[in-house]
């Protein structure tokens, strides 16, 4: 289930998997407009439209993830099966399977625990 206004841009890898929720303008990429790191980088002069794009890093949404409004995923991202990704969040690095993810950038609050049947808060750091 995908909501409107949901932008997925794709040069290399952009895996959905099955049973998704995600809400309305949701932004999923897989690569940037220029190069801005190392010695060939691009300059502010030529238009972001017209720099070089990047080598595309893998995106991966896992199974029964619920994705919310307004969330941008960035290049090089793999989302665990299971996990829940607070509006208006940016997800920067890698979500572990069967948690919850917010802010900017998404840091997991909550996890699954099994044995217990409930979702239990992260420690502060962890």
């Amino acid at each position: 289930n995908i909501g409107e206004y949901v932008h997925i841009g794709c040069t290399h890898r952009v895996v959905i998997g099955n049973d998704v929720l995600m809400g309305s303008k949701v932004y999923i990429t897989d690569h940037n407009h220029g190069i801005y790191r190392g010695n060939d980088v691009s300059s502010p002069d030529i238009p972001p439209a017209k720099r070089r794009l990047t080598e595309g890093e893998s995106v991966e949404i896992g199974d029964r993830c619920w994705i919310g409004e307004f969330v941008t995923i960035l290049p090089g991202v793999t989302i665990g099966e299971g996990s829940i990704i607070g509006s208006h969040s940016t997800v920067t690095h890698d979500i572990p399977a069967n948690s919850i993810a917010v802010g900017s950038p998404a840091r997991v609050v909550k996890m699954w625990d099994e044995s217990s049947q409930q979702w239990l808060k992260m420690k502060k750091g962890s």
